[in-house]
């Protein structure tokens, strides 16, 4: 992400966090152990929690133009 912006920053940190709590969730620090499944699991949950966190924060505060 080239210049990202102040919402971008925390929704990466939202993303991380939650991809941290499903690792955690599984019980498993090495990655190469993880299924298909698993990854794209956790793919899937630190798209979603970072979409979901830019998509409050426009809604908040709109980027201006």
């Amino acid at each position: 992400m080239i210049d990202p912006k102040k919402h971008e920053v925390q929704a990466l940190s939202v993303a991380c966090q939650s991809g941290g709590e499903y690792v955690e969730s599984l019980g498993k620090t090495d990655l190469a152990t993880f299924t298909g499944e698993e990854w794209a699991t956790l793919i899937e949950v630190a798209v979603t929690a970072f979409q979901n966190h830019l998509r409050t924060a426009y809604a908040n505060e709109p980027p201006p133009f």
